[in-house]
């Protein structure tokens, strides 16, 4: 909806015509007679397509007005969806619609003349980035589909969907030229053309005209980004806490076998002020205590002594305190 309010294709229509016919187009064959129709789930859609076939055939002088354009409900099941079908009242319109969109040629063989019909097209669009913009967004409306998960996490897709696997190629190659790579798998006989990634999905709706989306996808993230970063420092925060206490738990058992063998007061100076200090503030970081020191010494320093204090108090209890 907010594509096509945006409306960006006023001198890109035939290209955005294109990937719309390439996406849900058919072509119907009755006796000499060619026809074609486009058929969508969403009634706007379809009504905007024939907003834009009717500028088309205004400016270009094919032969028809709004007047011929014939729209049909049709609804095949209770269990799916109605499905909206565009077509052109008349032979001669039909032909001149889709050559223009480059989808038929004539081909002599001898006397007689052949129509050819072909979904790849003429590959007009691809003269400029404007022009594949308009294609690509053609192809979204007409067969495509997103979903961005709700919590910003996994499960974002976007897909647009094909008959053909020479379609399927051709739009991964319009994609390229943005050095977008989407990914391709056939589903059910039909051909997908894929993007996963939130970035690149938020940089087509970007480019197709889906502002305002984009923007919500990006939030989705970045409050997903922000949880996880606040998740990360929570987790960071308690394993250096339990870190820590094992250390200071460690270093008050030793100060303690020391103290109750052959006493403080046996200790250097500077292991006996580390050795204080530590059985005062038992549950202080490093931190803590070298301001408590007044920062006179580094932290590996004060590390060093502890380590010092660690590796009597085992020696001692090795030696049964003497």
């Amino acid at each position: 909806d907010e594509i096509m309010k945006k409306n960006v294709f006023k001198k890109q229509t035939k290209s955005f015509l294109q990937g719309v016919f390439m996406s849900a187009g058919s072509f119907i064959i009755n006796g000499n007679n060619l026809y074609f129709v486009i058929s969508n789930e969403n009634e706007n859609v379809i009504h905007f397509v024939m907003d834009k076939i009717s500028e088309v055939a205004k400016a270009e002088n094919l032969g028809f007005s709004a007047d011929d354009l014939l729209l049909v409900k049709v609804l095949k099941s209770f269990k799916q969806n109605a499905k909206f079908e565009l077509s052109i009242d008349g032979v001669e319109p039909n032909y001149k619609f889709l050559n223009y969109l480059g989808a038929v040629r004539e081909e002599k063989t001898g006397e007689s003349t052949e129509i050819l019909t072909y979904f790849c097209l003429d590959k007009s669009y691809l003269k400029s980035q404007d022009t594949i913009i308009a294609f690509l967004t053609g192809l979204f409306l007409g067969s495509g589909s997103i979903s961005i998960a709700s919590d910003g996490k996994s499960g974002n897709h976007f897909e647009i969907v094909l008959n053909k696997k020479e379609q399927a190629d051709i739009v991964s190659e319009a994609f390229s030229l943005f050095s977008i790579f989407p990914k391709q798998v056939e589903r059910n006989g039909q051909y997908v053309v894929y993007l996963k990634h939130l970035d690149t999905i938020c940089d087509v709706l970007n480019n197709f005209g889906a502002v305002k989306t984009t923007l919500e996808a990006f939030s989705k993230r970045i409050i997903r980004d922000e949880n996880n970063n606040a998740n990360r420092r929570s987790n960071c925060d308690a394993a250096n806490l339990d870190k820590t206490m094992i250390a200071s738990a460690s270093q008050v058992t030793a100060i303690e076998r020391i103290r109750d063998t052959i006493g403080l007061d046996q200790l250097p100076d500077t292991l006996k002020e580390a050795a204080v200090l530590r059985l005062n503030h038992n549950q202080a970081s490093l931190n803590d205590l070298l301001e408590l020191m007044g920062n006179k010494i580094s932290k590996g320093a004060l590390s060093q002594r502890f380590k010092k204090i660690i590796d009597l108090a085992n020696e001692l209890g090795e030696n049964d305190g003497k």
